[in-house]
């Protein structure tokens, strides 16, 4: 399945360029005609850092590209007992982005939409006691307790809608520009898994999905430091 993603978004990219290559947009060239230009870019933001391809035309630029999102977070909450909080975040994606430049002399600014499939979009939290239950009637081990992990998963394909800021091309060789939009990821479902005297805790996780459904917008912040080929 991964495969046939990969060869969609390949294959919507290579029918994009093909498209710019073949408009009529006048450009500012000195000899009237627009310049096809190459460029990569390595970004950084909201959605973690990766690795973008584009092709420019006139107004219009196609970017194809990859976003990775690690994070690993662990704390200690306190709720009557002390509980050991280890959370792991994964947010990994491969995306399609065009941008379409709407004034003539605002090179600087630009509408983007596009589409990114994540094959990641998942977080697993596992609480553990960091310590024994211990009262008058009952006496129980970190061991006896168990403990719960929980996963919200919303892995799959996500519109994008947005603004970019600064020159889609550089003037020399390098420049800086940004992204400021969001994904519509879909919607989160949530599993929750118990072991030893937290186990099943399985409804917990339907009622959740159901509490989650509409929290679906990963807003994006993104600088991109973009190099010119050609």
């Amino acid at each position: 399945m991964k495969k046939i993603y990969l060869f969609a978004f390949a294959f919507a990219f290579l029918g994009t360029m093909k498209l710019f290559a073949q408009s009529n947009t006048v450009s500012d060239s000195t000899n009237g005609k627009v310049q096809n230009h190459f460029m990569t870019s390595v970004h950084v933001g909201t959605v973690g850092f990766g690795l973008d391809f584009k092709f420019n035309h006139g107004i219009h630029t196609a970017r194809l590209g990859y976003s990775m999102f690690p994070f690993h977070y662990a704390t200690v909450v306190d709720m009557g007992i002390q509980l050991g909080a280890n959370a792991k975040i994964s947010y990994n994606n491969l995306h399609l982005l065009y941008d379409i430049q709407p004034f003539n002399k605002a090179e600087w600014f630009r509408f983007t939409t596009g589409l990114a499939y994540f094959n990641s979009a998942k977080i697993v939290a596992n609480l553990t006691p960091e310590e024994a239950v211990e009262t008058k009637i009952v006496s129980l081990t970190v061991e006896e307790i168990g403990g719960v992990e929980l996963t919200v998963d919303s892995k799959g394909i996500s519109p994008y809608l947005g603004i970019s800021l600064g020159r889609a091309v550089p003037k020399k060789r390098f420049n800086l520009n940004f992204d400021l939009g969001s994904y519509y990821l879909p919607s989160p479902k949530v599993t929750v898994v118990g072991t030893k005297l937290l186990k099943n805790n399985e409804d917990l996780g339907v009622r959740l999905t159901e509490d989650l459904k509409t929290y679906r917008w990963m807003p994006v912040l993104q600088l991109n430091f973009t190099y010119l080929i050609k």
